[in-house]
């Protein structure tokens, strides 16, 4: 052939090598893209099996709230009393409950996030490990800003220009004298291969490290927010914790007391006030009872304690150390105040029965006398008062009575007398 005929064979060459390389480049990238979306589509199913067990675990804890709700209600109603008016205490439940909403919310925001970073975390170690670089750190520093990458692709064409030239003209020498031996051109063409591979994976390499260190910025700038929306939250929390622990006597309630004990012992004063306007007559001013929240030993609930007040010690003293009969005194001023207190809260309905069952076999006959006085003085106001007993000085004192007698075949008979 001549050299026209060359020049044009081998110019359809070049473009031909040309097309094939950039089909094969297209080839890879789409390799690449294809590989991606199988990713994305397997983590999106994930995702979505994820969201469908966080829409279970939210329906559970959304019942959990509506029966919390509801028993919440009950305690309102129950508690009204406390406040000045119910919606002044539904008002403030509806706060409380709103600040537990937004506290579970947030407990459930911060585990999706959790989640995102953790699968964030396994993306950037998976890149990591398929890159050449050890750590973030070196991939950060192996970036390139924007004009050092530019003034490298202007190198690039430059080079390319000037490398097209020389080519020119060592063809044209090549057509003016022509050498005895033909060069070879093979290791030099192989060069330019593996440069030309070398400059592809770089500036891949360099890409993939661009979008890395822009997830990782994106993951820092979502922590710190969550972190930032999470430290309202927690203080929220450690309010609602405190006064949790207060209602139910923990943390700072040295006295262990719960909110039910503290309402009861307030109903044990008045019953102790009621109880000592009996005790005063019954023990002849010598006795009277005092309410004790002091704190109980070895760590138990205090709150409802109560001691005895000696007149003629000038001390209190607990209440084993009184004898069998002062302890059946002091147990029935009690009832009686307990009688008093509940006639209050009932709205002046009265107890007109009262009962008592044994006790009277430990009294001597002083106090004896004192404890049938008092039960006359029941009696003479309008109540019915029933003894159980069997003291033969109290069965000669007491009229109307009820006897059990035993049968020698085993079985009782009921007399009335």
């Amino acid at each position: 052939r001549d050299v026209e005929t060359a020049k044009a064979e081998l110019d359809a060459a070049v473009a031909a090598e040309k097309e094939a390389l950039a089909a094969a480049e297209a080839a890879r990238l789409r390799d690449g893209e294809l590989v991606e979306l199988g990713a994305q589509q397997s983590a999106l199913e994930e995702r979505r099996v994820q969201d469908e067990a966080a829409l279970a675990e939210a329906r559970e804890q959304l019942a959990l709230v509506v029966q919390r709700d509801e028993a919440a209600r009950t305690a309102i109603d129950e508690a009204r009393l406390s406040y000045a008016s119910v919606a002044e205490r539904m008002a403030e439940a509806t706060a409380h409950l709103a600040v537990a909403r937004r506290l579970l919310d947030a407990e459930a925001e911060r585990a999706r996030r959790q989640q995102a970073a953790a699968e964030a975390a396994a993306e950037r170690e998976a890149a990591l490990d398929a890159s050449e670089f050890s750590d973030v750190e070196a991939a950060t520093a192996a970036l390139r800003p924007p004009a050092v990458q530019t003034e490298l692709d202007e190198r690039v064409t430059t080079h390319a220009v000037q490398r097209e030239k020389e080519r020119a003209l060592l063809f044209d020498l090549e057509l003016r004298t022509l050498p005895e031996e033909p060069i070879d051109l093979a290791p030099h063409e192989q060069a330019a291969l593996d440069a030309r591979a070398a400059w592809s994976a770089a500036v891949d390499e360099a890409t993939r490290a661009a979008g890395d260190a822009v997830r990782l910025a994106g993951l820092i700038d979502a922590a710190k927010d969550e972190h930032a929306r999470t430290a309202e939250d927690a203080a929220a929390f450690e309010v609602l914790q405190a006064l949790a622990d207060t209602i139910a006597g923990r943390g700072a309630n040295t006295r262990k007391m719960t909110l039910e004990t503290f309402v009861l012992a307030a109903e044990l004063e008045e019953i102790v006030d009621a109880a000592n306007r009996r005790l005063h007559d019954m023990s002849e001013g010598r006795y009277r009872l005092q309410h004790s929240d002091a704190l109980a030993a070895r760590g138990a609930a205090s709150g409802l304690g109560i001691v005895v007040a000696d007149a003629f010690t000038g001390q209190t003293r607990p209440p084993q150390s009184l004898s069998g009969g002062e302890t059946f005194l002091t147990s029935l001023a009690l009832a009686l105040g307990l009688a008093e207190v509940v006639t209050a809260r009932a709205g002046g309905i009265r107890l007109d029965t009262l009962f008592i069952d044994e006790g009277f076999g430990s009294l001597d006959g002083d106090t004896l006398d004192v404890a049938m006085r008092t039960l006359d003085e029941l009696r003479q106001g309008g109540r019915t008062v029933g003894v159980i007993s069997h003291v033969e000085a109290m069965q000669e004192q007491i009229p109307a009575q009820l006897t059990v007698r035993a049968l020698p075949n085993g079985p009782s008979v009921i007399e009335t007398r």
